[in-house]
């Protein structure tokens, strides 16, 4: 992981890492992920099963022939993330969370086609057009990652996000999206340490924040149940997701 200092503060990339089986985090990570398996025990396979759509939905928007992504509150491109699981596509990652930022940028240095920037999903005037340009070249058709950060956005901030890369995405584009969902209130305590900022939002509640992005036919299912050809281990339905296009 480098010489840098060994952070004091947990980090949710890393913990995610961490409940992955990757490499990149510290003991203060460790102990928080643990903290929160005491009053959820699913973590691990609840994230495993989030990574595992990601996949899914990235392999499904690349075999409509799209080979540009832009993935929005990435965490840590490792452990399945999107350039893992479409080789050859170019992918710009970005976060809200410099350190996040910053070991990204650390372990694509030398992953062609790829890059790692800062930007806020709630204000995407932060997001570097002409780096994501030079990374993933004139852009043709998109596929867009927004897993895992709807959760920590008001309806109507998703709905600004979402209408911005509909008019920033080509025809022919593709958005994959998640939130987690009412069924997380089993745990009242989970959702007291998940703060207030947290939302959790039903299928059609989920549907309805989408704007001009029209879902496929698969509409909006538990994540573990998206396009799965296998029936899917007994992972609660705390997640649900999709993916949308821009005809």
């Amino acid at each position: 992981m480098g010489h840098e200092a060994e952070p004091t503060v947990p980090n949710t990339g890393r913990m995610f890492d961490y409940w992955l089986g990757g490499k990149h985090h510290y003991p203060v990570d460790v102990a928080a992920a643990q903290a929160f398996e005491v009053v959820f025990k699913d973590f691990r396979p609840v994230f495993r099963a989030l990574r595992d759509f990601i996949g899914r939905a990235s392999r499904y928007i690349q075999a409509q022939g799209v080979d540009q992504f832009l993935v929005l509150g990435a965490g840590l491109p490792t452990q399945g993330n999107v350039h893992e699981t479409v080789p050859g596509a170019r992918v710009l990652y970005t976060d809200i969370d410099d350190s996040n930022v910053a070991l990204g940028q650390r372990i694509l240095a030398n992953v062609p086609g790829t890059g790692y920037t800062r930007c806020d999903a709630t204000d995407l005037s932060t997001l570097d057009l002409g780096l994501m340009r030079q990374v993933l070249g004139p852009l043709r058709r998109l596929g867009i990652i927004v897993v895992g950060v709807e959760a920590f956005m008001t309806d109507e901030q998703i709905r600004t996000c979402f209408q911005k890369l509909h008019d920033l995405a080509p025809p022919g584009s593709y958005l994959a999206f998640d939130c987690d969902s009412p069924k997380a209130l089993e745990h009242p305590e989970l959702v007291r340490m998940m703060g207030p900022g947290f939302h959790m939002r039903t299928p059609a509640q989920l549907e309805a924040v989408l704007g001009p992005w029209r879902l496929t036919e698969e509409g909006v299912q538990p994540v573990a149940v998206w396009r799965n050809p296998e029936t899917p281990a007994s992972v609660p339905a705390y997640m649900n997701g999709g993916v949308a296009a821009k005809p």
